[in-house]
């Protein structure tokens, strides 16, 4: 071996890695406080934030599972560890993964629930997201399940390398990973995309739609990191690799994924709270963040703006306003809305405030 070779061999990746992912962590955590405090802030706290605080506590436990796992020598050369030490760092190792797996999956599934509240109006747009909620569920389960039972017997076979346990072929949860994996950056290319497209469609002022588009498909970077990950699934299916240093790359990946998918779905709810910093008005009357419903009513003498029930599948508007709404500010549907028009009744018409 050359001297190059044995360097990078003994090379610790525990500390660099350490600094990686508590970095997100702490970004997450402000993020989610953020828009936890926009939400009640303005009366809007609803499952979704619920959801999302629930995955970042399971990814900041799996923050934490590495870091007893770095202690132990994760990172590091599997030939300077004791036998006791490389069955535990191959413990918390799986540990990671799977709090890793399950934060990523609910901080998808929050932002979901988020755009079922914000865009979706027709029935079946409905039904498609609430499938997606079960897949997330389902397949990112799978995976978790797939980590801890490919050795019959008990899970702890897969770190103490009993002679006696008869486990699965590696390939079978590298195969599975490639899938979930492709799965994830699918739905958020596909979240993204859909919220990219009905707001590309509203009668809206170019800056305005590409900053509406530009909060919401933010997702994207959580998709390519979500592909680098995929790719990294390749180690999982490796016998002959260092079981203390194989994963370093995969687990790094696999958190910067989740943590993107917790701070990119977090970011549209804190608007309220950046515009306030800004010094524009806002109060729980006049400002709502992205997920209000309104029908407005025009009739030939009066204009009224009345919330209509989220079930009700008919043109709707989506108040995204902070601040004092103002004729600039307000796009209709381009219909046209003459007062002399239609004497004497009334017509609902959608109005995007923004």
């Amino acid at each position: 071996m050359s001297v190059a070779s044995r360097q990078s061999a003994d090379h610790d990746d525990g500390p660099q890695l350490l600094r990686d992912i508590w970095g997100l962590t702490a970004t997450a955590i402000v993020i989610v406080i953020l828009r936890i405090i926009a939400k009640l802030r303005i009366g809007k706290f609803g499952p979704d934030d619920l959801l999302m605080g629930f995955a970042l506590c399971l990814a900041t436990v799996g923050s934490a599972m590495m870091t007893i796992g770095i202690h132990y020598g994760f990172g590091q050369n599997v030939d300077n560890l004791s036998d006791e030490r490389v069955s535990k760092v191959i413990m918390f190792d799986y540990l990671t993964q799977t709090f890793g797996l399950a934060g990523g999956a609910l901080g998808r599934m929050s932002f979901i629930v988020f755009i079922i509240g914000l865009l979706v109006s027709r029935q079946w747009h409905r039904l498609v997201f609430w499938i997606l909620i079960g897949f997330q569920l389902i397949i990112n389960s799978m995976f978790i399940i797939i980590l801890f039972v490919q050795c019959q017997g008990h899970a702890s076979a897969i770190w103490e390398h009993s002679d006696k346990a008869k486990c699965w072929s590696t390939l079978v949860q590298a195969y599975y990973g490639y899938f979930q994996g492709a799965f994830n950056s699918a739905t958020d290319l596909y979240l993204a995309v859909f919220s990219t497209v009905i707001f590309w469609k509203l009668n809206l002022k170019l800056k305005v739609k590409l900053g509406l588009v530009s909060l919401l498909g933010l997702g994207i970077f959580a998709m390519v990191a979500a592909i680098i990950k995929t790719v990294q699934t390749r180690v999982l299916a490796s016998y002959d690799m260092d079981p203390t240093k194989a994963t370093v790359s995969y687990d790094r990946w696999l958190f910067i994924e989740t943590y993107l998918v917790i701070i990119t779905a977090s970011i549209p709810c804190i608007r309220s709270l950046l515009r306030s910093i800004k010094g524009q008005p806002s109060t729980s009357r006049n400002t709502h963040e992205l997920n209000s419903r309104y029908v407005v009513s025009s009739s030939t003498h009066t204009g009224r703006r009345k919330q209509r029930d989220s079930s009700i599948d008919a043109k709707r508007m989506i108040d995204v306003s902070e601040g004092h709404v103002s004729n600039d500010d307000c796009h209709s549907d381009g219909h046209d809305h003459d007062d002399t028009h239609d004497s004497g009744s009334s017509r609902e018409y959608v109005i995007i405030c923004v």
